[in-house]
This record gives C-alpha cells, structure tokens and sequence, in this order.
C-alpha cells in the first residue's frame, strides 16, 4: 500500500556480520586468502609484490570513524505500527499520511531552488532535513569515506 516501507526481519539466530567478515568472505569466495595488514603502507607494499600470485590479497582493519557509519542498521522505532506476519523474510511499516504540509513545502522548495541555482551544501541539506523531519538523527564527525580512502 501507498507509504508502506518494507525492511529485511532480522532474527536472535542470525549473525549480524561486520565489514571484515564480509571482505574475508569476499576474498574466500574468490579463491582468495586474506593476509592481515597493519598499515596502509604495509597493505600497498603486498599488493605490488608477489603476495596476489600467491592466493593471498592484502586486508588492512581499520575503525569506523567516518560520518555515517555505524554498528548496525535500525529499521524502525518503537513508535512505528509493523507488520511482521505478510511476508516470511520482509517487514512492513504501515505509516499515516500525517506531515507538516508547511515543512514539507519549504523543504520542497529549498531543494527546488539549489538544483536551478546548481549550488548547495552537505550542510544546507542536512538542516533541510532537520526542519523537516523532527526526530531526524545525523551526527556530522567531519571525516567522510572520500577523504578515508
């Protein structure tokens, strides 16, 4: 239905994996073996050499510290009506068409205007995002995966 949201049901049983164990799967599932790095210098120096003819790709660990990133994903609020019975795998939020027409006018036509004048800011949007959404979370660090890589 029209403002339905549909989200994946995670269960106790599942192992929510994190990022490593998703790149070592990766690697293994391309005949690959990880070989742990401890430095981006160490990770660039093994991948010129012969360490790839070898089975092996370096892997280099590091902190999530980036705007953004997260330990895991939450789909919904304890404030939200779901639907967990209609589909085995799939959850569905039911939402009420209830809004700020106001903010979202104003929201409209902010984004309206910085795509004529083909100029904005993260910053603009995020405070676009802010008036409009009220329980609207963003923690802004100052490090994005651009200037990480």
């Amino acid at each position: 239905n029209n403002r339905d949201i549909f989200f994946p049901k995670l269960s106790e049983e599942l192992h929510m994996m994190t990022f490593a164990e998703i790149a070592t799967r990766y690697l293994n599932s391309i005949g690959l073996d990880p070989h742990i790095c401890s430095s981006e210098e160490e990770a660039r120096e093994m991948a010129k050499s012969s360490l790839p003819n070898t089975n092996k790709w370096p892997l280099l660990y590091t902190s999530s510290d980036t705007t953004g990133e997260k330990d895991f994903e939450e789909f919904f609020t304890e404030n939200e009506i779901l639907h967990l019975d209609s589909f085995e795998g799939i959850g569905i939020i039911k939402n009420d068409p209830v809004y700020d027409e106001k903010a979202l006018t104003n929201f409209e036509e902010n984004i309206v205007r910085m795509r004529h004048e083909l100029s904005w800011t993260k910053a603009e949007i995020v405070a676009l995002f802010r008036d409009t959404l009220l329980d609207f979370s963003y923690e802004e660090i100052g490090r994005n995966l651009d200037t990480k890589m």
